[in-house]
């Protein structure tokens, strides 16, 4: 097998992403349903990340990592590699036929190569130039210039050369560097070859994973502000929903901020959930891209209970409405 098709068969960022998202995802031993309820994202949004249809975020992986208990520098890694090999396949132009690249010039076609002066009259095709006259009797003879492709290919490998001279003086430094300092330390007890040794044998320290952050806000100061922007999502949970024509609409409620906030799945562009409190106080949100999207937050009072929230889904295409009765409150 040759090296192009090893090169072929190596998956892609995104799919290695994908697959180590899944893998976290089952040791940790959630579900698709408890990754929703522990973040931010629905869960066909996350179908789509860990079956590699759609790049998350990285706040989603954040997110991700801190409700399985992974380590979410890994994944980010991976998630900047995927982003870049899609970008740079996207920006990558192909070159136009008959035009070969050179070093600094791109893939434009070489200049047309300088006509050859004409002979002087009388001289005979093909013989050298006279020489000049000796004992300086003449005036100093003037260089004949030199042509312009020449010049212009001259200029582009010069650049090119300063390019790999700097490439080339970094790496002699580099190389440099990491020699003075192992010399230096080479012939200390603590770094000899049984210290080097153990430390290379010796098992890595687990990386801390990120901790939920507290919420910003509480009841009313949590008033029309967006859940995930106020650490709000991080104990959230689903107290009530409904289906229309397979979407689905839910009211969220968080007890650390004392606050609720709608969110429907699997919907359309122009789907749309409203909520509304005991106080006549409401919010909505459309549907704008993808088929999920939430509200801003209600907050829960005594005088506006979360019982007392009602939550509709809207469907106008089809000029439909879904509302939760207040009664089907979700232990």
């Amino acid at each position: 097998m040759t090296d192009s098709h090893r090169r072929n068969e190596q998956p892609s960022a995104r799919a290695a992403l994908a697959a180590e998202m899944r893998c976290t995802k089952d040791q940790s031993g959630l579900s698709y349903g408890k990754l929703a309820e522990k973040t931010h994202y629905s869960r066909s949004s996350w179908e789509r990340f860990l079956n590699g249809k759609q790049l998350p975020t990285a706040v989603a992986v954040q997110q991700f990592a801190a409700a399985t208990g992974g380590d979410a520098e890994p994944l980010l890694e991976l998630l900047e590699r995927a982003v870049s090999e899609e970008g740079g396949r996207a920006a990558a132009p192909p070159a136009a036929p008959n035009e070969e690249a050179r070093p600094g010039t791109g893939t434009a076609p070489a200049p047309a190569p300088a006509p050859a002066p004409a002979p002087a009259p009388g001289a005979r095709p093909g013989a050298a130039p006279a020489p000049a006259p000796a004992g300086g009797t003449g005036p100093d003879p003037v260089p004949a210039p030199a042509p312009v492709a020449v010049r212009r290919r001259s200029t582009a490998w010069s650049g090119a050369l300063a390019k790999a001279a700097l490439v080339v003086a970094g790496a002699v430094l580099g190389s440099l560097g990491t020699t003075l300092v192992t010399g230096a330390f080479a012939g200390s007890p603590a770094t000899g070859p049984e210290a080097r040794t153990a430390a290379a044998t010796a098992p890595a320290a687990p990386t801390p994973t990120a901790a939920p952050r507290p919420p910003s806000c509480r009841a009313d100061s949590c008033w029309r502000r967006e859940p995930q922007a106020a650490d709000c999502q991080w104990d959230a949970t689903t107290i009530r929903q409904t289906f229309l024509r397979g979407m689905n609409i839910q009211l969220r409620y968080s007890a650390a901020c004392a606050a609720v906030w709608g969110r429907i799945e699997n919907g359309t562009v122009g789907d749309s959930v409203v909520i509304k409190d005991a106080g006549g106080r409401e919010e909505s949100a459309e549907i704008r891209m993808d088929r999920d999207t939430y509200t801003r937050m209600l907050a829960v009072t005594a005088d506006a209970p979360y019982d007392k929230v009602t939550i509709c889904g809207v469907i106008p295409r089809f000029q439909e409405t879904e509302c939760s009765p207040t009664a089907s409150v979700l232990p």
